[in-house]
């Protein structure tokens, strides 16, 4: 399972500070700017466009990788667009949103993927 990638600090360097920095950034822009400047829109309107637009800026970024390709990241992030959203709408708040986004970054292959380490049927 290719652990030994973890000795080199190279990885898990910028795994920790992706999974650290990321999810303040993207909240504060998707659910937190973007979402709130569409609240004259319908709820489920500003949901929808907002998850949308979230998955296909994933999709784009993960063009280049055999990893974050296809509908499989698409439907992936558009879903947890929809959830977080939700719960920004509920809450009013950023919180639990960026601890969610952080265990996700945290705990799947986004660095791995963006260091090229995923080898197609060998991760």
């Amino acid at each position: 399972m290719h652990y030994q990638a973890l000795g080199n600090w190279n990885v898990w360097v910028p795994w920790i500070l992706l999974a650290l920095i990321n999810p303040w950034l993207e909240e504060y822009y998707w659910r937190g700017l973007l979402l709130e400047h569409s609240k004259k829109w319908s709820n489920w309107a500003a949901i929808l466009f907002t998850s949308l637009v979230f998955a296909l800026n994933h999709a784009v970024f993960g063009v280049n990788s055999e990893l974050n390709k296809g509908m499989t990241i698409i439907v992936s992030t558009f879903i947890m667009g929809i959830v977080w959203a939700l719960v920004f709408k509920k809450t009013s708040s950023l919180r639990w949103i960026v601890l969610a986004h952080f265990l996700v970054d945290f705990f799947n292959l986004s660095a791995a993927s963006f260091l090229d380490l995923y080898e197609k049927g060998n991760w």
